[in-house]
């Protein structure tokens, strides 16, 4: 498994230890969410998904330990919250689960900064982009949380 691939699954491993949020899905498109939500009979469906983004940095490091490189990589974790149609609307509760999902991931890697020495260090690297959106009938909310994980080994990918 790649050094990538390890920060990865950690990631994964970390999000999905928090109760307060759905199982992390990989690279999961918008169409198939909203099917997944419309499928599922809950009131409010939320997903969690989580993509491999850009390499921001490779460094090649040299020094007293064996030679290394500082990976430096964004990851994407996309929260959807939508309210199931047929629903009486209440922006409220929708607003109050999709605030309590960011807060879950906020949590979740500030609770597990090196996630379990997988990474030297995951952190919130952006603001995030919240979004409302109306596909279909569904009233969503959507957000993009950027989380830059650091870390080494001995290739440069």
């Amino acid at each position: 498994m790649t050094a990538t691939e390890t920060a990865t699954a950690a990631l994964v491993a970390a999000l999905n230890a928090s109760s307060a949020l759905p199982d992390v899905r990989r690279d999961a498109v918008f169409d198939e969410v909203l099917e997944e939500f419309s499928d599922s009979g809950e009131t409010y469906g939320r997903a969690l998904v989580l993509r491999i983004g850009d390499s921001i940095d490779v460094v090649r490091r040299l020094g007293d330990g064996p030679e290394a490189y500082e990976h430096v990589r964004n990851a994407d974790v996309e929260w959807f919250v939508a309210r199931r149609v047929g629903t009486p609307a209440d922006g409220a509760a929708l607003a109050q689960k999709f605030d309590a999902g960011i807060e879950a991931v906020f949590a979740a890697i500030e609770a597990n900064p090196t996630l379990s020495d997988a990474v030297t260090r995951a952190e919130i690297a952006e603001a995030i982009e919240i979004g409302s959106d109306s596909a279909g009938s569904k009233s969503v909310l959507t957000a993009l949380i950027r989380v830059q994980l650091t870390y080494t080994s001995a290739r440069a990918y």
